[in-house]
């Protein structure tokens, strides 16, 4: 199914359950081309392809599909092998320069991981593995399964 749609899935430790919920119902990751090369629960590597449709009017990477590679990145290592959904609490990022070719890649890291709050470091890289932006997320660990 998901290669018909023209994109790619690809998890690591995801679990069955998340790897259908997010095939089912993440939307922008598709639209956006995006694929999860690697999710643990301490780690992801998510890829974006730099089209005409992902940049801004003076031809770099849009700063909003930059945040979104970095968010899925963040929302792949806090879910995997979850069968409970982590929900973004804040989300800080700073663009440090354009990105001008792709793909774009984004790698989530744990920070620090408590009952209930999650907290990641996210970098993103341009195509020739230069740092084009980085993030701190936080996460919220709720009492939700995931639907199916």
């Amino acid at each position: 199914m998901p290669e018909a749609l023209g994109f790619r899935l690809v998890f690591g430790n995801l679990g069955e359950h998340m790897k259908n919920y997010v095939e089912k119902h993440d939307k922008l990751l598709r639209h956006l081309q995006m694929t999860i090369e690697t999710a643990t629960p301490d780690y992801a590597r998510v890829t974006m392809p730099l089209t005409e449709n992902h940049k801004n009017g003076m031809g770099c990477a849009h700063g909003g599909a930059i945040f979104s590679l970095a968010d899925v990145a963040f929302g792949a290592a806090a879910n995997a092998g979850k069968d409970m959904g982590v929900v973004s609490l804040s989300t800080t990022i700073e663009f440090l320069r354009p990105g001008t070719c792709g793909p774009l890649a984004a790698e989530s890291y744990v920070v620090r991981k408590g009952q209930r709050i999650q907290s990641f470091t996210v970098k993103v890289f341009d195509g020739t593995g230069e740092l084009i932006a980085q993030c701190m997320a936080s996460g919220y660990q709720t009492d939700i399964l995931l639907p199916d």
